[in-house]
């Protein structure tokens, strides 16, 4: 298999663990009403100047969008941030526009794919006018958050964006551990995290493993996070790792209501042709 990294500088020598934290127990939290669940969702796969472009990182944010309305989300609570609307500034915004519509008992979601630099300790969000995002920045926004919250990383060492972020009312996800690179499949063009995650998992319904019907994000993660690594094993930089942090312990959904059932299980994809999702 080829592959595609998204961009980082330096890497980060050591490892941040990828537990999944307490057991989950049989009964989840009563849900955010609808009109309580608001969303920002990137994408970016293309730069100013000379940034080499990512394949998959729009239709990541394609698929997550689809997923909150598939769970019933309002479209004008979902924030939808791609290409040249992504710079910097817009994501500061988006980042505020979620923040004054978070309550005590909403659902905020932050889902990011693309390009991440790494210089040293430091991860940053690369947003298409190269003006970059520091992940202690990413934090402090998302802490001033009420309610709860899960924020989603696709992209490099993408573990090192969880600066404080992963707390009992927040889960944090992400691609890869804070020394590995996250993978995108251009012929599918997608990231690996994400299709597995939200595409296969949540929209497909295959995250379904206790056959409730419903895919809490737990059982998303655990889907993709069993997986990435097998599509990603014989990658010249190693494989990519997901991580989850934080949380209550609680399932988390993103419907109000169950689901129909799911479908049975897909066979694992076949080998794809792989690309790192930085350089």
């Amino acid at each position: 298999m080829n592959i595609v990294m998204r961009r980082a500088l330096l890497l980060l020598p050591f490892l941040v663990a990828g537990a999944l934290g307490g057991a989950v127990s049989a009964s989840a939290a009563s849900p955010p009403a609808a009109g309580e669940r608001w969303a920002l969702i990137i994408g970016i796969d293309h730069f100013q100047g000379r940034t080499r472009p990512n394949f998959g990182a729009v239709a990541d944010a394609a698929d997550f969008r689809q997923a909150l309305l598939k769970s019933g989300w309002a479209d004008d609570h979902i924030k939808v941030l791609t290409e040249s609307a992504a710079t910097a500034g817009a994501i500061r915004g988006g980042l505020q526009w979620l923040v004054d519509h978070s309550g005590p008992t909403s659902l905020s979601v932050i889902h990011y794919s693309g390009h991440v630099k790494q210089v040293g300790s430091t991860e940053y969000l690369w947003p298409h006018d190269n003006a970059f995002i520091a992940d202690t920045e990413l934090a402090g926004k998302v802490r001033q958050l009420r309610g709860q919250a899960w924020v989603d990383i696709s992209g490099c060492e993408a573990a090192g964006f969880d600066e404080g972020i992963s707390a009992p009312n927040r889960l944090f996800t992400g691609s890869s551990r804070a020394n590995e690179k996250s993978y995108e499949l251009p012929d599918q063009q997608q990231s690996v995290f994400t299709l597995l995650e939200i595409e296969k998992a949540i929209v497909n319904g295959e995250g379904d493993a206790n056959r409730d019907g419903r895919v809490s994000v737990q059982e998303a993660f655990a889907f993709a996070a069993a997986r990435a690594p097998m599509i990603t094993a014989n990658q010249r930089q190693g494989a990519q790792h997901p991580v989850m942090a934080g949380w209550d312990g609680t399932p988390l959904f993103l419907d109000a209501v169950a689901t129909a059932p799911a479908p049975a299980a897909a066979a694992a994809p076949a080998k794809q042709c792989i690309l790192f999702l930085c350089f």
